[in-house]
């Protein structure tokens, strides 16, 4: 399994912003069929936006099969979600004012996000994964997530 590093406000793995459709399949192969103008998929987990000169703009990190993406040495995937958020608290703050708390982290200064579409909460089982974990690691360039005020 390929192993990419989350290197913010410069990409992950091979792509960098600013790079072209052409060298993103060039490093990484061809798109998995899923795509607009605007966002590709690739290897069942890594979605990249394009702005509107076709150049890398955002990328979005879903677990996949295909390869593990790590910022500082973890795979944000496979921690829990408060471990996560603590990973990346070593890091830099996250903004206490971003909308969807609990859902949506973002962390302005790395230009880095941590999403989920569920809060688990104490009456949810506990064989139930849903929420316990990060489904979406995103990154973006220099200037992509405003940086927190005062």
């Amino acid at each position: 399994m390929k192993a990419f590093d989350i290197l913010p406000t410069v990409g992950v793995g091979p792509i960098r912003f600013g790079m072209t459709r052409a060298d993103v399949r060039q490093l990484i192969g061809p798109h998995d069929g899923d795509a607009d103008e605007e966002r590709e998929w690739y290897l069942e987990g890594l979605a990249i936006d394009f702005d509107a000169a076709g150049k890398v703009a955002f990328i979005e990190i879903a677990e996949s099969e295909n390869f593990r993406a790590l910022l500082d040495g973890e795979c944000l995937h496979e921690l829990d979600a408060d471990s996560a958020v603590a990973h990346v608290e070593k890091l830099a703050p996250y903004d206490t004012s971003a909308p969807e708390p609990g859902y949506t982290y973002v962390f302005p200064t790395l230009q880095l996000s941590l999403w989920r579409s569920v809060v688990p909460d104490a009456s949810q089982d506990s064989d139930d994964p849903s929420g316990r974990t990060f489904e979406a690691v995103g990154v973006g360039p220099s200037g992509y997530f405003p940086e927190i005020a005062g």
